[in-house]
């Protein structure tokens, strides 16, 4: 069946790569937000402008919406909460008043994250696991998912929130990997931390592919919230071994044992709850370094 899809946010790392995607089916997409880049395809319209109750009064009727804009960094959000919280909850309380009032039969598919979990995060990280976040980035994000459910009580709104893990892939430009790379040109082989600390690391495409797969399922209590990742931890230290050997670097990462302000230790989704989404666990982390450094490369060239 044909939908209509609106993408909120669709210039982003993620967005982008979910439109891209989109783009190649039957479906009817329309994309919002800054930083857009045409795809050229004739079943993709755009809206760039930020993101309002104005721009959403431009959109046709939706039966899906995506929503993937707000804050995206948590040492942003520590240097200007302020800005953090403008980019994030504003827009979503008007497009939460428009599904109210004009668009009640759409579903929204709300990507938060799991810097949620903060000081509770752990090489174990389920679900249920009780919020504490340890920047206004997770904070924010937090209030995003309270307002969300909110109105589907009282509302009856249609909502999924998922939480994603630590995303990777070819177009990121920030992050630990970016940074890596980008201070290997210099000779800098020095990082935060002590290297013991865990992450969960999910594939770009792997995460889009989850993405497609949700819009095909009922809604329901069982999938109503979503951890995003592929239940297996690595150490920050090994994971940065196996980028630089990626890249051609023989050096050794060096760690000042100095931790970066808003990051818990441990951040890894708990795996029994992940089985059922293998979509998540396609593709093994050296191939997903491998592709990721030879996008980077590339940048250099042009």
């Amino acid at each position: 069946m044909r939908r209509k899809i609106l993408v909120l946010g669709g210039g982003g790392f993620i967005g982008s790569h979910l439109v891209a995607a989109l783009s190649q089916t039957q479906h009817q997409i329309q994309v919002a937000g800054n930083n857009l880049l045409s795809s050229g395809n004739s079943n993709v319209d755009y809206l760039s402008g930020n993101l309002s109750s104005q721009i959403y009064q431009q959109c046709t009727t939706p039966d899906l919406i995506f929503h993937l804009a707000g804050g995206a960094s948590v040492a942003s959000s520590l240097q200007d909460p302020n800005h953090d919280f403008d980019k994030t909850l504003p827009h979503l309380s008007a497009l939460l008043h428009k599904m109210q009032v004009d668009w009640p039969q759409a579903r929204l598919i709300y990507l938060s994250s799991a810097a949620v979990y903060g000081e509770n995060a752990s090489n174990n990280t389920s679900i249920r696991c009780q919020l504490k976040p340890m920047s206004p980035y997770g904070l924010h994000k937090q209030l995003a998912e309270e307002m969300i459910q909110f109105y589907s009580r009282r509302y009856n709104i249609s909502a999924q929130i998922v939480r994603p893990f630590s995303v990777y892939g070819e177009g990121l430009r920030k992050q630990l990997l970016w940074d890596a790379l980008s201070k290997a040109q210099r000779g800098e082989f020095s990082y935060f931390g002590d290297g013991e600390q865990q992450r969960d690391w999910v594939y770009i495409h792997d995460l889009i592919d989850f993405l497609l797969h949700l819009m095909t399922q009922q809604l329901n209590k069982q999938n109503q919230l979503l951890n995003a990742g592929t239940g297996d931890g690595i150490a920050i230290k090994t994971l940065l071994t196996m980028l630089l050997k990626t890249a051609g670097y023989h050096q050794t990462p060096i760690f000042s044992s100095i931790g970066k302000p808003g990051d818990p230790d441990n951040l890894v989704s708990c795996r029994q709850e992940q089985i059922s989404y293998p979509q998540l666990q396609q593709t093994s982390l050296q191939l997903g370094l491998e592709r990721y450094v030879g996008w980077f490369k590339q940048q250099e060239r042009l």
